[in-house]
């Protein structure tokens, strides 16, 4: 009798604890009607400005997460609309540092695709003409440089110490316009040299006089190891004859023997829609750009165009997931994914109101996104999970926007994922 006793006893333990968890998960999350999550407690959360009622903080489209730390801004004093670098603890979302020393007062930080890079315990910092190197430790500069050129954009790639970008020296700009160079830097020093130069047509733009101040503009210059040689995927744009159109060309470098493997392919002769900024991605053998509203597949080592998807607006962010597929944002609010072999649309989410941000972040089956609301699909069902309001009670503060970002799990813990609003940076549990 007793042991019926305590097994009953035991049992009824065990149902209050099951039903004390799951009212805890429920005060944790709120569901919808089709089970996906639209309310959620963060881990944490921090102001990301000194005025919270007020004045928002920005300047920061992408970040990246350590074990120990992720990258945001901060605004001390929020109506300059300069917000200052801060490195926050991963864990608590202390701030362990704050960084604003730029060589010039009226720069505002702006932190948006491969501004940053880091290594080991130095983080490169690109605006525009100017470069930095920051202790990550102590928050100080390391070096600062002011580079005499122009350029369109600040897209920096980085291998090891070594860190390419490109630009036109200021003296050619103002005499034949944009013609940009490529140039190697070391992170460690700030020293720089300048790389290559792209076959640009000259012919054509000297009889164009709609052209006067634009040869070629360099997308980007990213570095790949093949053996013992770096060579760089380089993506330009040239003016087409006919104003307003403009032509899309690859090139590769072999940076040891410092000599083209090949160069002014065009990257498909009859689209007319050049690189604003291409979105390089590598994955394998395949690169993957966007030219407005085309996402276009092709072999780096050789150039040859693989396949061509034209979307109905606008593409951003490509996300390549397990080498199996490829998230796109479309800028009339659709979320794509496509099959990263062919092209082939698998699905697309309509009514997704893209949020300003340079990211999307995948781990373990689940793509996180922002779309003012945290977003967490499954791939590649395409099943929402999640829609995630921001917990605020600051009407101005309600929508995500700027990162997303995430840490996987460890020793059997779900991972993290790291997002803001203009407003507070928060951390929340992942899925899994």
């Amino acid at each position: 009798m007793k042991i019926l006793i305590i097994r009953i006893l035991i049992a009824l333990l065990v149902a209050m604890s099951i039903l004390s968890c799951r009212r805890e998960i429920e005060a944790e999350e709120k569901l919808d009607d089709a089970g996906i999550v639209y309310e959620k407690k963060p881990l944490w959360q921090v102001a990301s400005t000194s005025n919270i009622k007020d004045d928002p903080g920005g300047g920061i489209l992408q970040s990246f997460v350590t074990d120990e730390s992720v990258l945001s801004t901060y605004a001390s004093v929020p109506t300059d609309h300069k917000p200052e670098i801060v490195l926050l603890s991963a864990s608590t979302g202390q701030r362990k540092w704050i960084w604003n020393d730029v060589l010039r007062e009226q720069d505002a930080i702006r932190i948006s695709r491969n501004d940053v890079i880091r290594y080991q315990n130095r983080l490169f910092y690109n605006y525009g003409p100017r470069n930095y190197c920051i202790d990550l430790s102590t928050g100080q500069s390391i070096w600062r440089r002011n580079r005499d050129r122009t350029t369109m954009n600040g897209v920096t790639y980085g291998l090891g110490p070594i860190y390419f970008t490109r630009g036109t020296p200021n003296a050619v700009a103002r005499i034949e316009g944009m013609q940009d160079r490529i140039y190697r830097g070391d992170i460690r020093t700030g020293d720089e040299v300048e790389v290559a130069t792209p076959a640009y047509n000259k012919k054509k733009w000297k009889t164009n006089t709609n052209w006067r101040g634009f040869v070629g503009v360099i997308a980007d210059a990213a570095p790949v190891l093949n053996g013992t040689d770096t060579l760089l995927i380089v993506t330009y744009s040239e003016p087409s004859v006919n104003r307003n159109e403009y032509e899309a060309y690859l090139g590769l470098y072999n940076q040891n023997k410092q000599e083209w493997v090949y160069d002014h392919k065009p990257l498909k002769a009859d689209w007319k829609d050049g690189f604003n900024s291409s979105w390089l991605t590598i994955v394998d053998d395949k690169i993957f750009t966007i030219l407005n509203r085309a996402v276009a597949c092709s072999n780096w080592r050789t150039g040859e165009l693989l396949w061509l998807n034209v979307l109905p607006g606008g593409a951003q962010i490509p996300t390549p997931i397990e080498n199996k597929y490829l998230a796109v944002f479309s800028l009339d609010a659709r979320l794509f994914l496509l099959d990263i072999n062919t092209g082939e649309t698998i699905w697309e989410k309509n009514r997704e109101i893209m949020a300003v941000t340079n990211q999307m972040y995948y781990d373990q089956g689940v793509l996180y996104y922002l779309t003012k609301t945290l977003n967490a699909v499954e791939i590649p069902s395409g099943r929402k999970l999640w829609s995630i309001l921001a917990p605020t009670t600051n009407r101005l503060d309600g929508d995500f926007w700027g990162f997303v970002v995430g840490r996987p799990g460890q020793n059997g813990q779900k991972g993290r994922i790291f997002t803001r609003t203009g407003y507070h940076t928060y951390c929340f549990e992942a899925i899994k």
